[in-house]
């Protein structure tokens, strides 16, 4: 059965003081989280090597004008310089060109290696706020370090991407070159064809009727017409290649490779034919999901290539596909139409044999020599255009702004640092403290009993603040080893009650005064005090609280019912012998085992000789005989008990006597352990009447005790 209550949810509520209340209570974790930090930020700011960096600027020239549209390249993405910038060519370069030698006086014990990784990671390229303007950064330990690296830099910089360009127009020259090959030898065939039918039919032309001529028109329109778009389609494919290549390298590609390109080209055509039947899908169709299935599987290759792809590139391609398989079936058309031409012309044919044969095949001749001759002549000009490009200068990236030495290191925001670290210092602190206090699961407070317990608070002892040079020395046995001593040190500290008016003994005043009405219909005449576990102040709250008693001048006992750690005796300075054990041989002696103290109208039964078995003597039928006798002779009895949770001495003395308190150290005594103590003493029938809050804190001002300590003082120096 669980007893725990809830408090008034407005009184439990945290407020702010009590959030003061944690921090000052945590303010040590704070402190050593703070400076932790501190130091950490300032050994950081302080281990921070000096960095130098110089910068030059350099604009992406535009392709000439005189260079036609089909052999100007796209424009070149921030990645593509990147690229050349991080490769090793490059860096190999930049370290010959600066000298080793000079990056091994600076970069002491690095090898090329080093040196080439060093360089790779201190400079980079970044767009700035014009177009076509990019910024070449390079850092170093040293300013003429970062100066020559960016100086030198730039120049290798724009020299590379020079014979990147020669090098791309030299292979599409040369591309070009057999395509021109191939067109000559069907020029020349074409030629002679047509010089041959002219000798022998005489350019028989005027035998053919007006449907004979649209008919050849169309014919011949159709040819010239399929000719240039295969030209268009066979550039667009050469494109498309060299855009493949750079996205995924030969050495990258495997037969997975190619048999999914192969099906993405069936997909995309599917696609298309479906779209020119009128078919159109709301959303991501089946076909486009595939489609982009394979696209990522296919860029998948291309994460070994140490050339980066942009999103520029990758919309090119897919636009650049989708262009080819339209023009191709466009192409596909104009050779159905071709076809269909060829049919209508045969069957004028075989209506009309002796009049329109030669004069057709004539002019057929003649229209495929012209063809050739035009894509002949389109590929001249494209190859005299990239020898033009090829031998360009100007292509590239120009010079703006060359790099300047550094006048000093960049600067390292001091100030910054320090503030951020303060910031985390303070919050890490903060942080750690509340978490502290969350996974403290000690009773600190008067509603933490009252929450946790569900028992009501009689009384709360302040800190007593003692001198450790007068604590009480026991030498015990230990419990690791036999043939060892531990020594334990208990507070004497027992007050005088007469005339004592300390914030200490109005505390246990007001516990007196407390526990003499919780049975207001029958007094109380014997009370046990007890504690969930061990160090909790049980043994010095009793021997207070029998001597606050006593000065009421009621004849008072305390008799010390722990017989396996006793302290009583050490507390009022007497022997152990004869005490509690003694009372329960035949016809004891009570003159003898019953002591007066030196406070007036209080006597002390100490613990007596040891014993084996005390809870079988606490729990006989003689104890209750015991309490029957002590409490013909005395008006109140108090019992100082061993632990509950530790044995069974507490549990079973509190059934023979009116009621039992249970002292709690403040943030000392674990909740979850207490209320078990609690159960285990409600479950055989023992009375509990409440609790003594022991140890609490009055220093802080941000609790309620802190008030306490002031409404005490408040009320002492009053006067009427």
């Amino acid at each position: 059965m669980n007893n725990r209550i809830d408090t008034d949810p407005i009184a439990s509520s945290p407020a702010l003081k009590d959030y003061f209340a944690i921090i000052m209570r945590r303010r040590w974790i704070i402190i050593l989280s703070f400076l932790a930090v501190t130091l950490a930020t300032y050994y950081y700011v302080y281990s921070i090597e000096d960095v130098y960096e110089a910068h030059s600027t350099v604009v992406i020239e535009e392709q000439s004008a005189h260079l036609s549209p089909l052999v100007q390249a796209s424009a070149r993405p921030l990645s593509f310089y990147e690229g050349i910038l991080n490769s090793r060519t490059f860096i190999e370069t930049l370290i010959d060109s600066v000298g080793m030698e000079f990056f091994n006086e600076t970069l002491v014990d690095y090898t090329r290696d080093n040196v080439r990784d060093y360089i790779r990671s201190n400079t980079s390229l970044r767009k700035t706020p014009y177009s076509s303007f990019l910024r070449l950064n390079a850092r170093g330990k040293t300013a003429e370090m970062a100066y020559l690296t960016a100086s030198i830099g730039t120049v290798l910089l724009r020299e590379r991407c020079q014979e990147v360009e020669s090098e791309e127009s030299r292979m599409a020259l040369v591309e070009i070159e057999k395509q021109l090959e191939l067109i000559r030898e069907n020029l020349e065939q074409a030629e002679y064809e047509y010089r041959k039918f002219s000798e022998r039919t005489g350019q028989i032309q005027d035998g053919a009727t007006p449907e004979l001529r649209v008919l050849q028109e169309a014919h011949a329109n159709s040819i010239a017409q399929l000719g240039l778009k295969q030209a268009d389609v066979e550039a667009e494919k050469k494109q498309l290649t060299n855009l493949e290549n750079n996205i995924t390298p030969d050495r990258q590609r495997s037969p997975e490779f190619l048999r999914l390109r192969a099906r993405l080209r069936e997909l995309e055509t599917e696609k298309m034919r479906l779209e020119s039947l009128g078919i159109r899908f709301s959303g991501l169709s089946t076909v486009d999901r595939e489609i982009k299935d394979i696209e990522r599987q296919l860029l998948h290759f291309q994460q070994s290539s140490s050339v980066s792809v942009d999103h520029t590139t990758i919309r090119q391609w897919q636009e650049l596909r989708k262009s080819v398989i339209a023009k191709e079936s466009e192409l596909e058309l104009f050779r159905r139409r071709l076809e269909s031409y060829d049919r209508a012309i045969q069957n004028y044919r075989r209506g009309n044999p002796n009049m329109l044969s030669e004069s057709l095949e004539l002019i057929r001749l003649q229209r495929s020599k012209e063809i050739y001759e035009n894509i002949y002549n389109i590929l001249l000009g494209q190859a005299e255009e990239q020898r033009i490009k090829s031998r360009s200068s100007g292509i590239g990236l120009k010079i703006v702004d060359i790099a300047t030495m550094p006048q000093g290191p960049i600067p390292k925001k001091e100030t910054t640092i320090y503030v951020i670290g303060v910031i985390l210092g303070l919050g890490l602190g903060i942080s750690l403290a509340f978490f502290a206090e969350y996974n403290d699961t000690t009773i600190k407070t008067n509603d933490d009993v009252e929450r946790y317990l569900g028992l009501s608070v009689l009384g709360t002892i302040p800190h007593i603040v003692h001198n450790k040079k007068s604590d009480i020395e026991v030498r015990r046995n230990s419990k690791s080893r036999k043939d060892k001593l531990t020594v334990n040190q208990y507070p004497r500290q027992v007050f005088n009650f007469s005339g004592n008016d300390s914030i200490i003994t109005e505390a246990y005043r007001s516990l007196r005064t407390n526990l003499s009405f919780v049975s207001p219909d029958k007094p109380l005449q014997t009370v046990v005090l007890t504690s969930a576990g061990p160090g909790e102040g049980k043994s010095l709250t009793v021997s207070n609280l029998a001597t606050a008693y006593a000065q009421l001048g009621k004849k008072v006992l305390l008799v010390d019912a722990d017989l396996r750690r006793p302290v009583q005796h050490h507390i009022f300075g007497m022997k152990r012998e004869p005490g509690f054990s003694e009372l329960f041989i035949d016809n004891p002696d009570y003159n003898s085992i019953i002591r007066p103290t030196v406070n007036e109208n209080l006597s002390l039964i100490t613990a007596g000789i040891f014993t084996p078995n005390p809870a079988e003597l606490v729990g006989s039928l003689k104890m209750g005989q015991i309490i029957d006798e002590l409490k013909k002779r005395f008006d109140m009895i108090f019992f100082d008990t061993p632990p509950i949770i530790a044995v069974t001495d507490a549990a079973l003395l509190g059934t023979k006597v009116d009621g039992l308190l249970m002292v709690v150290k403040s943030h000392h005594t674990d909740r979850d352990i207490a209320y078990r103590a609690k159960l285990s003493l409600e479950n055989i029938g023992v009375r509990v009447y409440g609790t003594v809050l022991n140890d609490i804190n009055l220093s802080n001002r941000y609790t309620s005790y802190g008030y306490y300590k002031y409404y005490y003082h408040y009320y002492k120096t009053k006067k009427d």
